[in-house]
C-alpha cells in the first residue's frame, strides 16, 4: 500500500467516523418518509376501489401490502436518477460531500413532515413533486440557483394542468365506450357478459405493456425491443381474455344470478323489465301517444281541444346526451366490473410500489453512497435492505393513516361504482404509461383525481364536490414551495449547527 492510497483510507475512514449520524439519522427519516408516502400515495392507488364497494377497507389494505411490496422489491432496486441528479447539477457540491448529505436529510425531513400534514389533512399530494420542491429548497438556500435545471421545473408546472386533463380525457372516452356498448343496451348484463373477455384482454395488456416497456434493468426490462414488449403484452392479454370467457365469465354469471334472483330492488327490476319490454310499475298501458302538449281554446262558446307537436331535440341536448346518461346503472352489470377493477388497482400497486419506494429511499442511498466513497457522484447500486426497508414503511403507513386518504380519493370527490370505477383506474393507467414514455414528470396522483372528476361530470347524477377540488388542486399548488421551504428550514438549522 502506498502512501497516496493509506491517505486517503485514512481521510475516508475520518469521514466516515464524522458523518456516520447521518446515515443513521437518514434511515429512520426515510422510514418515516416511506410511512407518509403509504398513508398518502399507496392509499391513493386503492381509493377508488374501496369507495366503488369493490374492496372492503381491509382488503384494500392486504393487496397494497402486497403488490407495493412485490414492485418495490422487483421494479425499484434502482433509484431513480432523476430523484437524484437530475434537479440540480452535483457538480456544484464537488469537494462539498457534507453539505450534500446534510441536503438529503433536509429532503427527507422536509418532505416526510408536508406528506404526514397532507395525509392528515386528507389531501393526496404528489410525492415526486415533494422530492424536488425539497431538493430545490436547501439547494437555493446553500448555493442559491446556481445548478439549477429550469427545464425540469417548468414541466412540472406544466403536469399540474396536463396531468388531470390528460386522465380525465382517457377516462371519459373508456367509460362512454362502457356507456354506449355496455350500460344503455336493452339487455346491459348480457351485453357486458358478451364484452367481459375484451374489457380483459384491454385491462391486462395496458398494465403488463406499462410495467414492462423501458422497464427494470433488474429483471432486463429495458432491454427488450418494443416488438417483444407488445407481443408479451398482447400474449398475456390473450391469455386473460381466454381465461375470462372460459372460467371466469361463467362463474361470474352464475354468481350474479344467484345473488340477485331473489332481489327485486329498483334499479335491477328496472332493468330487467326493460330486457323483456315490460313497464316497471307493472301495468300495461294503453298505447302510447306522441308527445303531445293541449292547447285549451274558447270559440264560440264551445271548449276545443288542439294538440300540438314537440320541437325536435335540439343538438346541445343530444350532444348531452351522448355524453351524460339517463338510465340508471343496473347493479348486475356494475358487479361485471368489479374484478376488473381490482385487477386494475393491484397492477397500479404493483407499479407504483416500485416507482415511488424510490422517492422514499433515493435521498438516503445518496447520503449512503457518499458516505462509502466520501464522493459526490453516487456511482453505487441501490441495497435490496433500503428497498425492504422503504416497502415496509409504506405497508405501515398505508394500515396507520391510509384511511383518511382513501376516503377523499374514495368518496368525497363524487359518487363511484365498479363501472366508473374500473374506467377511472385504467384512464389514469394509460395517462401514466403515455406521459412516461414521453418522459413528463406526471403525477400519477394528480392522474387518479383528475379521473375522478372527469368521470363526476358524464354520470347519470352529476355530482362533484368542487370544494374538496379545489383543497387538493390548492394542495397541488403549494407542494412545492412547501416542500422547498421545509427543507430549506432543516438544512439551515443543520448549518448553523455543522458548517
Amino acid at each position: 500500500m502506498d502512501i497516496v492510497t493509506a491517505a486517503a483510507m485514512g481521510a475516508l475512514e475520518t469521514f466516515q467516523t464524522e458523518m456516520y449520524w447521518t446515515l443513521v439519522v437518514g434511515v429512520v427519516i426515510a422510514f418515516i418518509l416511506a410511512f407518509a408516502i403509504g398513508a398518502n400515495d399507496t392509499a391513493n392507488s386503492f381509493g377508488t376501489s374501496v369507495g366503488s364497494g369493490a374492496l372492503t377497507l381491509v382488503q384494500a389494505y392486504v393487496l397494497a401490502a402486497i403488490f407495493e411490496t412485490l414492485g418495490a422489491m422487483l421494479l425499484g432496486y434502482r433509484v431513480t436518477d432523476t430523484m437524484r441528479k437530475g434537479v440540480i447539477d452535483l457538480a456544484v457540491y464537488e469537494g462539498r460531500q457534507k453539505e450534500l448529505m446534510f441536503g438529503q436529510v433536509s429532503v427527507l425531513s422536509g418532505c416526510g413532515i408536508w406528506l404526514i400534514v397532507a395525509t392528515l389533512l386528507e389531501l393526496p399530494v404528489s410525492t415526486t413533486h415533494s422530492i424536488v420542491g425539497a431538493t430545490l429548497g436547501y439547494s437555493i438556500l446553500l448555493h442559491g440557483f446556481e445548478g439549477i435545471n429550469p427545464p425540469k421545473i417548468y414541466k412540472i408546472f406544466a403536469s399540474w394542468i396536463v396531468s388531470p386533463l390528460l386522465a380525465g380525457f382517457f377516462t371519459i372516452v373508456f367509460f362512454l365506450f362502457l356507456e354506449h356498448s355496455v350500460l344503455r343496451r336493452k339487455n346491459p348484463f348480457n351485453s357486458g357478459m358478451r364484452i367481459l373477455p375484451l374489457l380483459y384482454f384491454l385491462c391486462v395488456v395496458v398494465n403488463v405493456f406499462a410495467v414492462v416497456y423501458k422497464g427494470s434493468s433488474y429483471l432486463g426490462f429495458d432491454k427488450w425491443p418494443l416488438w417483444l414488449v407488445m407481443l408479451v403484452s398482447a400474449a398475456f392479454g390473450l391469455v386473460a381474455a381466454l381465461i375470462a370467457y372460459a372460467f371466469v365469465g361463467p362463474r361470474v354469471h352464475k354468481t350474479i344470478m344467484e345473488k340477485h334472483q331473489n332481489t327485486r330492488g329498483s334499479v335491477q327490476y328496472e332493468a330487467e323489465a326493460d330486457s323483456i319490454n315490460l313497464p316497471t310499475n307493472k301495468i300495461a298501458p294503453l298505447e302510447n301517444p306522441p308527445m303531445t302538449k293541449n292547447v285549451v281554446m274558447a270559440e264560440s262558446g264551445k271548449v276545443t281541444g288542439r294538440q300540438q307537436t314537440d320541437e325536435p331535440e335540439s343538438a346541445f341536448k343530444k350532444v348531452r346526451k351522448f355524453f351524460r346518461s339517463e338510465k340508471q346503472e343496473d347493479t348486475k352489470t356494475a358487479a361485471l366490473f368489479t374484478m376488473l377493477q381490482i385487477v386494475t388497482a393491484c397492477f397500479g400497486g404493483f407499479a407504483h410500489g416500485g416507482n415511488d419506494v424510490s422517492n422514499a429511499i433515493a435521498p438516503l442511498v445518496s447520503i449512503f453512497s457518499i458516505y462509502r466513497e466520501n464522493a459526490v457522484s453516487q456511482k453505487g447500486e441501490t441495497p435490496v435492505l433500503f428497498l425492504f426497508l422503504g416497502s415496509v414503511g409504506m405497508c405501515v403507513g398505508l394500515f396507520c393513516l391510509g384511511h383518511r386518504v382513501i376516503r377523499t380519493v374514495g368518496s368525497k370527490l363524487t359518487n363511484i361504482t365498479p363501472t366508473s370505477g374500473f374506467a377511472i383506474e385504467l384512464g389514469a393507467a394509460v395517462t401514466v404509461l403515455f406521459a412516461s414514455k414521453l418522459g413528463l414528470p406526471i403525477s400519477s396522483t394528480q392522474c387518479k383525481v383528475g379521473s375522478i372528476v372527469a368521470m363526476g361530470f358524464v354520470q347519470k347524477n352529476r355530482n362533484v364536490d368542487m370544494k374538496t377540488f379545489r383543497n387538493i388542486a390548492l394542495s397541488w399548488v403549494v407542494t412545492l414551495p412547501v416542500a422547498g421551504a421545509l427543507s430549506a428550514g432543516v438544512m439551515f438549522i443543520l448549518k448553523m449547527i455543522y458548517l
